[in-house]
């Protein structure tokens, strides 16, 4: 069983994933980076797996943004994708072309696009398709090798209205991928497949930490107290983060990672390293949780 977790290119994502290749044992976790931007860390995060001999996944024809519309790039990555660990992925679309899809990560949006190609015979045997959680696709792939892609993350119109429900089911994936038979699931994190091409400020400072509780994936939301403007950022911080750490240290093992300690230690000696850093403890977070998901 597969997860590949989807990221968009964007700084913190890729810190994160270059901080998470040098872990053992994650063979079985492929992460997806559709490029936004031609920066010097995306060729730095796939030279990272490449390294540490870890799975990745790059989209050759990304979608949101515009990287694939830069012709020359500052940092190009075509040479790091011919590394054996180097997955080529594609989103699909009506317009590529089926002769690069042998051994490709395929990840298919509309039920559309796929029943094109499944009715012109373009999808070789050896690709693997990240489609959907649709009934009428899982009959249209009967044989073939997919995984489902799911956005779990229900993004409320204002973040204060986590408060309303701050313990939530996140998932049970094994369980779906095993009852339709697929090799591998996907999702968006605790990001949403939603993409924005700038950050701004909110007037609630949230924390999302997935956690272990049977063989099911569950998620707690801590928020500020304050949501009235935008300013406080740093005392909204503290905050989400007091409730956060009184949580972490009610939780069994399974459930404290490397990323739960450093916000700990932040707590204890009273620091806002600024809120990309905070991303980026929440995405290493995540993906330790679910290798360990894996691994129930």
């Amino acid at each position: 069983m597969m997860y590949y977790p989807y990221f968009r290119g964007r700084q913190f994502d890729l810190r994160a994933l270059t901080e998470f290749a040098q872990q053992a044992d994650t063979a079985n976790i492929m992460p997806i980076i559709e490029p936004v931007r031609d920066v010097p860390a995306l060729p730095k995060t796939i030279a990272a797996f490449s390294a540490h001999h870890q799975p990745l996944a790059v989209i050759q024809n990304p979608q949101v943004d515009h990287y694939s519309y830069q012709a020359a790039k500052r940092h190009p990555i075509d040479a790091l994708l011919d590394k054996p660990v180097i997955q080529r992925a594609y989103i699909l679309t009506p317009l590529l072309p089926p002769q690069l899809l042998p051994d490709s990560l395929l990840i298919v949006q509309h039920y559309a696009d796929l029943k094109l190609f499944v009715d012109h015979d373009w999808l070789p045997e050896s690709v693997t398709l990240l489609v959907p959680p649709e009934a009428r696709i899982r009959r249209l792939l009967a044989g073939r090798r997919f995984g489902h892609l799911f956005d779990h993350y229900a993004v409320p119109e204002h973040s204060f209205e986590f408060t309303q429900m701050p313990d939530s089911f996140w998932s049970n994936d094994i369980e779906f991928a095993r009852q339709y038979h697929e090799v591998g699931f996907s999702d968006y994190l605790t990001q949403g497949a939603t993409y924005f091409d700038h950050g701004h400020p909110s007037r609630t400072v949230a924390l999302h930490l997935i956690y272990l509780a049977g063989h099911q994936v569950r998620i707690r939301h801590f928020v500020s107290d304050q949501h009235a403007d935008f300013k406080h950022q740093r005392e909204k911080y503290f905050e989400a983060l007091d409730k956060a750490v009184t949580w972490i240290n009610q939780q069994p093992l399974i459930n404290q990672t490397p990323a739960t300690d450093q916000l700990l230690t932040l707590a204890k000696e009273h620091h806002f390293p600024g809120m990309g850093v905070l991303k980026t403890l929440t995405i290493e977070h995540h993906l330790t949780i679910m290798k360990r998901y894996l691994n129930l």
